[in-house]
């Protein structure tokens, strides 16, 4: 059984939407589906910062995962918190997921272009830095073509409703399916 920790925000906790249908519960759903032997445990809270999720980590990591998908930073984003401490924070969340022997899945947000276009561009490339940096795997955008799209969030226009959530699930599992294969091997 591999083990995979969804740390992140709303995003991941599944905000707004019903029992079963969170993006960890829709992951593990489509992997199952797959044959893959897996757990997802949701790590997700609602209104969390990257310092937040700083905080939570060592105490999720104690669930031993295999593979640690990180999606913070949204929030940051939103209260446009200093870039240095999103980074720091950030990079210290990669490097105790590391440390814990697990492999990392960095999740970036790209489609937040629109919003705040001077920061943004910082923003996006303190994701790149890091999984560049720590030699993680990274996923540029959590929310392709999510944002703003009626169809596929709640009314707030940010977050997925569960079309929106199936959405990201069908395009991080390549990147999912390369770490588990990684694991697999490394057996």
């Amino acid at each position: 059984m591999i083990t995979i920790l969804a740390l992140g925000d709303s995003l991941t906790a599944g905000y707004g939407l019903g029992p079963g249908k969170s993006f960890a519960d829709l992951l593990q759903e489509a992997l199952v589906q797959e044959g893959w032997q897996v757990k997802v445990i949701n790590g997700g809270v609602s209104g969390d910062t990257t310092l937040d999720g700083l905080r939570r980590s060592s105490g999720l990591l104690r669930h031993g995962p295999d593979l640690v998908i990180v999606e913070l930073g949204p929030n940051d984003f939103f209260m446009e918190l200093p870039l240095s401490e999103v980074q720091q924070n950030l990079d210290r969340i990669v490097e105790v997921c590391l440390d814990s022997g697990a492999r990392v899945l960095l999740a970036g947000f790209e489609s937040l272009q629109g919003f705040y276009p001077g920061y943004a561009q910082g923003f996006h490339t303190v994701y790149r830095e890091i999984s560049a940096a720590r030699q993680v795997s990274f996923v540029p955008d959590f929310l392709p073509g999510i944002p703003d799209n009626p169809e596929l969030t709640l009314p707030d226009g940010v977050h997925p409703n569960e079309e929106g959530t199936r959405r990201i699930v069908e395009h991080i599992l390549p990147y999912v399916r390369e770490e588990l294969s990684r694991i697999k091997d490394a057996d």
